[in-house]
């Protein structure tokens, strides 16, 4: 039997959503599973549960409850989505927890934090992974097209 490997998403945003959610939650499903989304906004998860009825039941957590909700859906991979700012903190926490990452870019916003990052990167059992999806966007594929005519 597959065992499926778990995530949860920290900032739910719109582009958490379609990037990371919808694809975890349907092309990806058979391998994955959506335990836990965490946010400052609880109107985030409404939104959520209304682009994702079916997975209305997926456990929610504040800002400040990023241990208990490790503790509680025990993630394989902790996706940090949100704010630019709040990154090193929720890197950094999955770290110690030694879980593996997946940050969107800017991965942190200052040197001292990406120096935190490194440093908890080398004392964990995770690994971290910087995604950079707009390259891939339908208007940056047309200008290549065009620039490469």
């Amino acid at each position: 039997m597959l065992m499926k490997k778990k995530y949860a998403i920290c900032g739910v945003s719109g582009r958490a959503l379609g990037m990371f959610a919808k694809p975890i939650l349907t092309t990806y499903a058979p391998r994955c599973e959506l335990v836990a989304l965490l946010d400052t906004d609880p109107e985030r998860f409404e939104l959520f549960r209304t682009r994702f009825p079916e997975h209305s039941a997926t456990a929610v957590y504040g800002e400040e409850e990023f241990d208990r909700m490790i503790e509680e859906t025990k993630p394989d991979v902790v996706i940090v989505a949100g704010r630019d700012d709040t990154h090193a903190r929720y890197i950094v926490a999955a770290l110690e927890h030694d879980r593996d990452v997946i940050t969107e870019k800017p991965m942190v916003t200052t040197g001292a934090d990406a120096r935190r990052v490194l440093e908890a990167e080398r004392a964990s059992k995770g690994n971290v992974t910087v995604t950079f999806n707009y390259r891939y966007a339908p208007v940056h594929d047309k200008i290549k097209e065009m620039v490469w005519e």
